[in-house]
């Protein structure tokens, strides 16, 4: 996962980063209070979140938050600020979340937790690897499920599929798409990796 903040005060970003570490360990983060910079960051690395103070000097978020999304689509866009009177406008730019400052790690891991645009560990080769031997996958989902006392009925409606698509899944004839795969380990309560060793 790559984040990137954007504030131009230096403690609010420091602040930020310390929760993000132990919420996200593995996230790549980089931070920045010049907001001259951030549309430069997004075209040489793609951020999975960006974290913009709306009310910056010589800047507004909501603005740059639109170029963002230009360049990609699915950016989630996270704003931060001191000011509610922001909260109807940003919205516009379909944001993930609206976080007025001082931010708690609470309202931190709410927002992750609701992204717009979901972050997965799933790789191009691990989706390859599920599609070379779907049975064996089907196989890891079934005995995931019986490990955790789940039906085939149970986890249906925890996916909210038909139980027929789980039986599909289980017995080779289909592989669940890349949105599918994430909320199946997050009901089974797995890594990615349980289900293409």
């Amino acid at each position: 996962m790559k984040i990137l903040i954007a504030d131009d005060h230096q403690l609010i970003i420091d602040g930020l980063i310390l929760n993000l570490k132990k919420l996200v360990p593995k996230a790549e983060i980089t931070g920045t209070t010049d907001p001259g910079k951030v549309l430069a960051l997004c075209k040489d690395d793609r951020y999975d979140i960006v974290f913009l103070d709306i009310d910056m000097p010589g800047a507004n978020g909501i603005s740059l938050a639109r170029e963002i999304l230009k360049l990609y689509q699915r950016t989630n866009i996270i704003y931060i600020t001191g000011y509610e009177q922001y909260a109807l406008e940003s919205y516009e730019t379909n944001a993930s979340a609206f976080l007025l400052k001082p931010i708690s790690k609470k309202k931190l891991q709410n927002a992750l937790d609701h992204l717009r645009f979901p972050v997965s560990s799933v790789t191009d080769e691990m989706c390859q690897a599920i599609s070379a031997d779907m049975s064996t996958t089907g196989r890891r989902i079934m005995k995931l499920r019986e490990e955790r006392g789940l039906s085939r009925n149970d986890l249906a409606d925890e996916l909210g599929v038909e139980i027929s698509t789980v039986f599909r899944w289980e017995k080779g004839a289909r592989l669940p798409d890349l949105v599918m795969l994430v909320r199946i380990v997050n009901v089974l309560g797995c890594e990615i990796e349980d289900l293409i060793k």
